[in-house]
């Protein structure tokens, strides 16, 4: 069967080609309208969340006490506390730094995150206005001295 025989006497056969790609066109550009309203009006699904079977303050318990060693006196981290000063800290992210440590000799040493401040004293973390320290298990917070009132009489001017 040729373009010629079909029933559009009087038309060139190329253009009854682009009149054919032309309705087919139309009618791709009608099914995509169509898909789109179809998306537009369709209703949206809700999403419900999960309940958990778990109270979300389940881990929180172990914020309160260590299961480990519950029984490490309270003596134990002011000892830790006072036996150390700190004098200077660079914090680094997440906790990592090194920090200058005032040991219970007197001698001022700089420290990194992991390092053994003393026999059995760790230091866990840096922040930038304290540090961490461990011992057996036992965190405790070093903080800056508390800064005296005054200024130094070198440093007033006449």
């Amino acid at each position: 069967m040729r373009l010629q025989n079909l029933s559009l006497a009087g038309i060139d056969p190329r253009r009854a080609l682009w009149i054919a790609a032309e309705v087919a066109l139309v009618a791709l550009l009608a099914v995509q309208t169509a898909r789109l309203g179809w998306i537009l009006a369709s209703p949206t699904p809700t999403l419900i969340p999960a309940r958990s079977t778990a109270p979300d303050d389940s881990l929180a318990i172990l914020s309160r006490f260590d299961p480990f060693f519950r029984a490490a006196p309270e003596s134990l981290t002011i000892a830790t506390s006072s036996a150390f000063r700190l004098h200077g800290v660079r914090a680094g992210g997440g906790g990592s730094g090194s920090a200058i440590i005032g040991t219970p000799d007197g001698a001022q040493a700089p420290f990194s995150v992991g390092d053994e401040v003393a026999p059995g004293v760790r230091l866990v973390s840096v922040a930038p206005d304290h540090v961490v320290l461990s011992r057996g298990g036992v965190r405790t917070t070093l903080q800056f001295p508390a800064a005296e009132g005054g200024v130094p009489q070198s440093m007033v001017q006449p």
